[in-house]
């Protein structure tokens, strides 16, 4: 992965890419390494014992999980550019312009197919955060908030780069059925997003 410096650089530029899904993949390695925080701050303490091995394991699995979403920082952008690279192919003749739109719909699918994959690892942060909530170290609650609220809103702004390229698939059977899995995440991370904010107000009160 680039330095952040660098990345931030490109992403302030006028180029397209790097741009919104990977930055929501950036949002969520932030969320990941919050909740990594407070399962160490969990480990070892005192009332927490019981917690012991979900919190080891909860360290494993954000190490793990920032690692792909870092990647998928950069298959992003270069899903991006699969999509420039194929609105660029020749359309003189029939069969040029046939190729070309056979390329622009799997590079589109390509461009979905991204931003799915970043949200469905936010959402498996957002449920950790969530169990944080309830389980971590009390004193971390507004860590495991922010988690929450780094991964929510990861999910809303890989989703909002899947939907943009929906329009562009002329299946309607495959537009139906991506737009079913953008909506169950969507609707499943709202439920928890809500949970965990009325938990993390509850505990603050």
């Amino acid at each position: 992965m680039e330095d952040l410096d660098s990345f931030m650089k490109r992403l302030s530029s006028g180029s397209p890419a790097p741009g919104g899904g990977a930055a929501s993949a950036l949002v969520s390695v932030v969320a990941s390494s919050l909740a990594s925080m407070v399962s160490s701050l969990t480990l070892n303490k005192k009332g927490y014992e019981t917690e012991k091995e979900r919190m080891l394991e909860i360290e494993k699995t954000a190490s793990e999980t920032s690692l792909r979403l870092r990647a998928l920082m950069k298959e992003d952008e270069d899903a991006f550019n699969l999509i420039v690279s194929a609105w660029a192919l020749p359309k003189t003749t029939d069969i040029e312009k046939n190729k070309r739109k056979g390329e622009i719909e799997k590079a589109t699918l390509v461009a979905i197919g991204v931003p799915l994959k970043i949200a469905r690892e936010s959402l498996a942060i957002l449920e950790t955060a969530s169990y944080l909530a309830a389980k971590g170290n009390r004193n971390a609650i507004t860590d495991s908030a922010c988690a929450s609220e780094f991964a929510m809103a990861a999910i809303k702004g890989a989703l909002y780069n899947a939907m943009i390229n929906l329009k562009s698939i002329s299946n309607p059977d495959a537009r139906t059925e991506l737009d079913a899995k953008i909506r169950l995440i969507l609707d499943t991370a709202l439920d928890i997003y809500n949970d965990i904010e009325k938990a993390v107000k509850k505990k603050l009160a």
